[in-house]
């Protein structure tokens, strides 16, 4: 049984001010797929039983919203808001594809992308999207209100940069008009398991279709965070888009990629498949 006391403010002002109040020795509940599995099993600082801070009671923390330049995403929505979302169908299509690979339907039911977002892993399906897109997470406290980009506000595995009286209240992702956007990610099987290597692309062809105007390759599962391939973009970016252009990426990438061997895969397969999959998403991209 849980034993862990549960505070459910009603309002953003009354949760922050709980948070700002209980500091460290209080923990955001959203969707509580990672949460409460922690909670149950006493993993990392749940062996001291935290108190619970659930979000649940705010309405106005779930929403999703179309701006000129962005998408705000707030921190109550769930995978399957997104995945059902117009919005996020039109402008960010690597989104849709890295969600409908996350766990099951009943996690997607319930989990949340600010969840994923703060949880830090550098095998998150959604991570490197959002990284390739330059989104910025908004913390708020009592007194204060600020976007950091993601790749700030996430320092390690787990780790995030966030004050101890901080809640995340908004990701903004930013529209990126006319850019083709893919994820692939690699995994010992489709469903249910952790990601061993994955990227995400969001490519802008010049008018002619003759040279990348613009490209931003994020890897996960590489590192201890998501990385940006920037040696690669600049290559991409320098050149003309050709087939041949394509085989030197590749070999870049793989350069680039610095991971390691656990117990889901090796480095060298790692390696390796930075480039296929790089590889696969251009050669899409050239054949239109």
């Amino acid at each position: 049984m849980y034993s862990n006391e549960i505070l459910s403010p009603t309002s953003l002002k009354e949760a922050l001010a709980i948070k700002d109040q209980y500091v460290n020795d209080i923990f955001p509940l959203a969707g509580g797929t990672d949460v409460l599995v922690m909670v149950r099993n006493k993993l990392g600082v749940w062996g001291e039983s935290p108190v619970l801070l659930n979000l649940n009671n705010i309405p106005k923390l779930n929403f999703i919203l179309e701006t000129d330049s962005n998408i705000e995403i707030g921190p109550l929505v769930t995978h399957t808001q997104l995945l059902e979302s117009p919005i996020i169908q039109k402008h960010v299509p690597a989104l849709i594809k890295a969600i409908s690979i996350i766990g099951s339907p009943q996690i997607r039911n319930l989990g949340t992308l600010t969840g994923n977002v703060c949880r830090a892993s550098p095998a998150a399906d959604t991570l490197a999207t959002l990284y390739a897109r330059d989104t910025q997470v908004q913390i708020q406290t009592v007194n204060n209100s600020k976007l950091v980009p993601i790749k700030e506000f996430i320092t390690g595995p787990g780790q995030i940069n966030i004050p101890e009286n901080g809640l995340v209240t908004k990701i903004v992702i930013p529209k990126l008009e006319g850019y083709f956007g893919d994820y692939i990610s690699l995994r010992q099987r489709y469903a249910l398991s952790i990601v061993v290597v994955s990227i995400a692309v969001e490519a802008l062809l010049s008018k002619d279709r003759s040279r990348m105007d613009d490209i931003r390759i994020s890897l996960g599962a590489v590192a201890p965070t998501i990385v940006r391939a920037t040696k690669t973009e600049i290559l991409l970016k320098s050149n003309a888009f050709t087939k041949n252009l394509i085989e030197k990426a590749e070999k870049m990438i793989i350069e680039e990629s610095r991971p390691i061997t656990d117990i889901r895969s090796n480095k060298r397969y790692r390696k390796a498949m930075t480039g296929v999959l790089l590889g696969r998403i251009l050669r899409e991209i050239l054949s239109h």
